[in-house]
């Protein structure tokens, strides 16, 4: 936490914010190509992956690996295979037509439904947290 960070919520829900954002494109994407020919429908995963960055921050959890030694500037960084990011996926599942695209247009406008209301919450909820430190140091300066 920086010395101009308020709240340690704020990485979360930038990086949430950045990820619905992504999201959108994707299903976007996803939409604009509905007549191309094999074109498989993408989307990304990222909720496992905020969660437990969430649980880092909150809970004070910290990894329970021994870091590796690096004594020359030329080691590179052990690679964590199982090293939990966001992921970009093809949504497959539903059946493809005949021209080989498996692009539902029903699931892609109520995933882009859902997507945009979760952004706006995030950015609602987000404006109340902020608005609580606004409220704090306003009543402050009545003191």
């Amino acid at each position: 936490m920086g010395i101009f960070e308020i709240s340690k919520v704020y990485n979360i829900v930038n990086k949430s914010l950045d990820y619905r954002s992504l999201r959108q494109d994707l299903i976007a994407s996803n939409i604009a190509n509905i007549s191309t020919p094999f074109y498989r429908p993408q989307d990304v995963n990222f909720e496992s992956y905020l969660s437990k960055e969430a649980s880092k921050i909150f809970n004070n959890q910290s990894s329970s690996k021994l870091p590796l030694a690096t004594t020359n500037e030329g080691h590179m960084p052990p690679f964590d295979i199982n090293d939990n990011k966001a992921t970009i996926f093809y949504r497959d599942g539903h059946l493809a037509r005949n021209d080989g695209n498996s692009v539902d247009l029903d699931v892609e406008t109520s995933e882009i439904g859902k997507n945009s209301i979760m952004y706006n919450a995030i950015v609602n909820a987000s404006k109340k947290h902020k608005g609580i430190f606004a409220y704090a140091l306003e009543s402050s300066k009545n003191i």
